[in-house]
């Protein structure tokens, strides 16, 4: 009879042995990932146990088996294959270094001017130039050694004391956070759809450790809160935080910790304080709450003296007196005293200031809310827009309709890079919450995964897959045009699904316009200039009415090509047609987008009177109001062409 015990006389390998010794005795073993069934809290240890790394390659094998596009296997409707993409998305996070990460951090905020070759750091909410290049990854592996570019890391881009770390991102989060988050697919969902690729994943797992560290019985009740709070927390406030018509050193600031942050707000909210229940809200509508670092005093002002309802909360902007002696003396910034609630209802102020206190005072009181600055006929206004109830943004509060205030720019929490009120809309838009729209990004992110495996043909067919799945999903579009110019398809086909997605996205018209531009330039490279020009003519024509914002970005796009390639007299000519066209509908927009750049380049290029006759034009053209900020910025044109 054999014994396993006893090994055998004739030599036979180890793998060989344990084998037969697994088979006849039954030793149990992992079972492997399927995606057909939900994961189990068994599929759950096996992560945990082999690691994230080896886990996630499991996984992509897993997955690239299961999927087919022709069976619609990456439907949302399927719930298992949903849950198992995303804890792909978590173990292919949790597998990461933090290295690498502060190298990504490094590349998105040191970039190169491509006329001086100069590297600038741009911080958090700086908008970069527009001939500001990436570095290539040689360039920041360099820098991110570097002891002074580690040093700007930490005082720019970092919040104050954010501790150096080093490891896996799996290590920073912890087992008992990587565990409460993968056994709940909710919370797991949303954090994946709360934090930005753009974020610094380290801090953000830091911060939300520590929050379920202090605050374990709270946290399942509050998760959404928690990712909030994380994701927001997790780079430097920018420099001119709240707003740029205010000296930094006159606005009372409080950074506390992430779990301090977390405490206050708990508190308040189950103490009653707030004007809505902060668990009625998702983790990315709670960015526009927790992003609000005022310290408790200002926070207990707001929540003793505001007693607006939710329903007319707007009226908070009016209520503030309005400073026209302010306007007329063009005194512009706040300077005379600390810039609190109390200070700014008994002295009054501009619309920034109205909008400030109307904007921040709803945070403390609870409610998601977003500061907005835009271009009028008459210059710039600021406003401000709230949600008050979940979903449902009302972004006009304080918008002045005479006008022609067609888009607000506001700075996105989590990232501060900006977001306009189309944009806000379009994420609440009915589409998002929809198995169609999800489905679409499993696509996407199955077509990652082919991607990193070299298969080019399926990564083809699942992003052209998640093109027909949700065809309002503008991500989709954009990584199926991308995959096509990287792969070198025909100018002819890459023409043709720029316009499949332009039709596609007409209620987006952000998104549409990126799509026709991209037509007109791929038109203008095959040859045909005409058809390109009339492509262009159609961008400012289409949107002269309700978005001039974008006409006038297309009409800045035709003098900047101009200047490039015909020279100042053709540039001249294109400026001054687009002035007659679109110049009175596009007002502030038109001088920022287009009439500045234009008559900078006049400057530099010595031609001075010529730059002055163009600024009294424009003025003609415009008639802006005396001493409004059109008004104003004409005037200052006017200064630097003599």
């Amino acid at each position: 009879m054999f014994d396993p015990l006893k090994i055998p006389t004739r030599r036979v390998s180890q793998a060989l042995y344990l084998a037969a010794f697994s088979v006849l005795f039954a030793i149990p073993t992992a079972r492997a990932f399927d995606p057909s069934v939900a994961p189990t809290a068994e599929d759950r240890r096996k992560v945990l146990e082999q690691g994230f790394a080896a886990s996630l390659k499991e996984l992509e094998s897993a997955l690239t088996s299961a999927y087919s596009p022709e069976k619609n296997a990456s439907s949302a409707k399927n719930a298992a294959f949903v849950q198992w993409m995303d804890l792909w998305r978590w173990c292919e996070l949790l597998s990461r270094d933090v290295a690498s990460e502060e190298r990504a951090l490094v590349q998105r905020h040191f970039l190169r001017r491509s006329g001086s070759g100069e590297i600038i750091l741009c911080p958090p909410g700086v908008v970069p130039p527009p001939d500001a290049a990436p570095l290539r990854p040689e360039e920041v592996a360099a820098l991110n050694s570097a002891s002074n570019v580690r040093q700007a890391v930490s005082e720019k881009l970092l919040p104050p004391g954010a501790p150096s770390t080093a490891g896996q991102l799996g290590d920073i989060a912890g087992t008992p956070l990587t565990s409460a988050i993968m056994a709940d697919p909710e919370i797991l969902r949303s954090f994946l759809s709360t934090w930005d690729s753009r974020d610094f994943a380290p801090l953000v797992l830091k911060n939300l450790r520590s929050i379920h560290e202090a605050h374990p019985s709270k946290w399942r009740e509050y998760a959404d809160l928690a990712i909030a709070i994380s994701v927001v927390n997790d780079s430097a406030l920018p420099p001119h935080w709240p707003h740029q018509q205010v000296r930094p050193d006159l606005v009372p600031k409080d950074i506390p910790s992430a779990s301090e942050q977390f405490s206050r707000c708990l508190d308040a909210n189950e103490r009653g304080r707030l004007l809505l229940n902060l668990r009625r809200f998702t983790a990315g509508q709670l960015t526009f709450v927790v992003d609000a670092f005022l310290p408790p005093s200002e926070t207990a002002w707001a929540q003793e003296k505001i007693s607006f309802h939710v329903g007319v909360f707007g009226r908070a902007f009016r209520s503030i007196r309005y400073r026209e002696d302010r306007i007329k003396q063009g005194r512009f910034f706040w300077t005379q005293s600390p810039y609190t609630f109390a200070a700014i209802q008994k002295n009054g102020g501009i619309c920034i200031d109205q909008a400030y206190f109307a904007a921040y005072t709803g945070k403390a009181l609870g409610l998601p809310t977003v500061l907005f600055n835009g271009q009028g006929s008459n210059g710039g206004h600021a406003w401000f827009g709230y949600m008050g109830a979940p979903n449902k943004w009302e972004l006009d509060c304080g918008r002045d309709p005479e006008q022609n205030l067609v888009t607000g720019i506001a700075f996105d929490p989590r990232t501060w890079e900006p977001v306009s009120d189309h944009d806000l809309r379009q994420l609440a838009a009915r589409f998002r919450s929809t198995p169609a729209f999800l489905a679409s990004t499993n696509d996407l992110a199955m077509a990652r995964i082919f991607l990193k495996s070299g298969d080019t043909a399926r990564a083809a067919a699942a992003l052209e897959n998640a093109t027909r799945t949700c065809a309002q999903n503008p991500d989709a579009w954009m990584r199926w045009t991308e995959f096509l110019e990287t792969s070198g398809a025909p100018l002819e086909r890459r023409i043709r699904v720029h316009e499949q997605a332009a039709k596609a996205l007409s209620r987006d018209p952000d998104s549409k316009v990126v799509h026709q531009k991209a037509v007109a330039a791929l038109l203008r490279q095959s040859g045909n200039s005409a058809q390109a020009t009339a492509a262009e003519q159609r961008i400012l024509s289409q949107n002269l009415g309700k978005r001039a914002d974008l006409s006038c970005e297309a009409a800045a796009s035709r003098v900047r090509e101009a200047l490039a390639t015909e020279g100042i007299d053709q540039a001249a000519l294109v400026f001054h047609s687009q002035l007659r066209t679109i110049g009175k509908t596009g007002g502030g927009n038109f001088v920022k987008e287009v009439g500045i750049p234009f008559v900078s380049a006049l400057i530099e290029k010595g031609q001075k009177s010529r730059a002055l006759r163009t600024v009294e034009i424009m003025r003609q053209q415009f008639a802006p109001q005396t001493g409004s900020p059109l008004d104003l910025v004409l005037k200052e044109m006017s200064r630097e062409c003599k």
